[in-house]
């Protein structure tokens, strides 16, 4: 479970202290569950900066009579990882009060580190995600040490909106890891956007439409995961019903990468029609960038490329010199593996593993394949349909880049696949093929 990191009785105290002082803005349901002390502690702070009090504990900070430095909020965005999981970086909120001697990242972190059971509980919907907060040292250490660069983005919030956040951030924590995580809806920058868009007060975050928010969804979802194609493989087939939808929402495409590219760009608009830029001074690099990740070279287009070269290659040896054993090995190796990942893109879409239920792609991935394949061998029907099947796979080819817009190489290379052998097989006798 998330928890705060204390060092010394010292830090503890100026925790404690500013972590409820916020007690005097709290419902009046909120104060009968609060104890005796944190209602004192709130009242001792509201006292201080009615009277314009500024105790500090480091002689070069000074508090401005309107107290609009008391509080500090940052974006940090931290560059991608190795793993998988950080290909797109990471996003985390920076809280800081000078004159407390206070500095922590609050990051939306899952509750499995990175690994093969992490991997099997995110293709389950079963990862669990929540806040913890860290002192701004010990957060950036694991980034410093991987060589990951990381830069600060300071907003421009109102004093009240900026209590706010602390606040909620606080309760966030203590709520601990009960979010679900999709990685798609919701991330570490999703879930840090609508946090801060909730305390804006009378006044609004006006992202610019640019780049992927001028764009349709398919075109969105490539630029997204430009460099890591196996997910940009993964996201488009499970997100499929969105494949031909115009422009998504920001908070289903935002990820660290954007966000840096629209926060300079982007304007708090009050009610008023006053605006202001959300960031209150130029982006300071903590963390230099000193390692570059490179996207494995199997990409999805060279490995469905491969397998339909082998298809083709073992179909002609089949037809010219019935050379069955190798292609059978083939047929039975691709229909296995077709059906699992069939089975799995059904499980998903009803347990809505990526918040999506229904699937185009139920039309082609589905266990026909395997049941034609078994139970069919020695049916007179079998040449019949496997025709049926090869005229269903061109028609999905066909409609498929006609609803997105786009080529989809990876899905057009593995469904040519199939259409080879598919074609073979309504061209056979089904004492041929037993």
């Amino acid at each position: 479970m998330p928890f705060f990191h204390f060092s010394g009785k010292k830090r503890f105290g100026k925790s404690l202290f500013f972590l409820f002082f916020f007690v005097p803005l709290a419902t009046l349901k909120e104060k009968e569950s609060m104890n005796f002390e944190r209602i004192i502690i709130g009242i001792l702070f509201l006292l201080t900066t009615i009277r314009g009090e500024a105790a500090t504990t480091d002689d070069h900070f000074e508090l401005l009579p309107d107290s609009s430095n008391f509080v500090t909020a940052s974006v940090m965005i931290a560059s991608p990882g190795k793993e998988t999981f950080f290909a797109l970086g990471h996003c985390a909120l920076r809280l800081q009060c000078p004159s407390e001697d206070l500095d922590y990242c609050y990051s939306f972190s899952t509750e499995l580190q990175p690994g093969p059971l992490f991997n099997l509980y995110l293709l389950l919907g079963r990862m669990k995600a929540g806040y913890e907060a860290l002192p701004t040292d010990e957060y950036l250490k694991p980034f410093e040490e991987q060589g990951r660069g990381v830069k600060e983005y300071i907003l421009d919030l109102t004093t009240h909106e900026e209590q706010e956040l602390w606040r909620k951030m606080d309760n966030l924590m203590v709520d601990g890891i009960t979010k679900k995580f999709d990685f798609q809806y919701t991330n570490c920058t999703s879930s840090l956007y609508h946090v801060i868009e909730s305390v804006m007060e009378r006044e609004k975050i006006d992202y610019p439409r640019v780049g992927l928010l001028a764009h349709d969804a398919r075109y969105a979802l490539e630029e997204i995961y430009v460099g890591v194609p196996w997910l940009e493989f993964l996201a488009f087939t499970m997100l499929a019903k969105h494949g031909g939808d115009g422009q998504w929402p920001i908070a289903a495409l935002l990820n660290p990468k954007l966000w840096q590219e629209l926060l300079p760009q982007t304007d708090i608009v009050g009610l008023d029609g006053s605006h202001r830029p959300v960031l209150a001074e130029e982006p300071i690099q903590l963390l230099p960038l000193l390692t570059d990740y490179k996207p494995v070279p199997l990409t999805p287009n060279r490995f469905f490329g491969f397998l339909l070269f082998a298809a083709i290659v073992l179909t002609l040896f089949e037809w010219l010199f019935r050379w069955h054993l190798p292609a059978g090995i083939y047929d039975v190796v691709l229909a296995v593996l077709y059906t699992l990942f069939s089975l799995y893109l059904f499980y998903a879409s009803c347990f809505q593993v990526f918040g999506v239920v229904w699937n185009p792609f139920f039309i082609i991935f589905n266990p026909l394949y395997l049941i034609i394949w078994l139970w069919g061998r020695r049916k007179a029907w079998f040449p019949r349909a496997w025709a049926a099947y090869s005229f269903v796979i061109v028609a999905f080819m066909v409609f498929l880049p006609c609803f997105t817009r786009h080529m989809e190489w990876p899905h057009e290379l593995l469904l040519a696949t199939l259409l080879v052998r598919s074609i073979y097989h309504s061209l056979q006798k089904p004492s041929l093929t037993k």
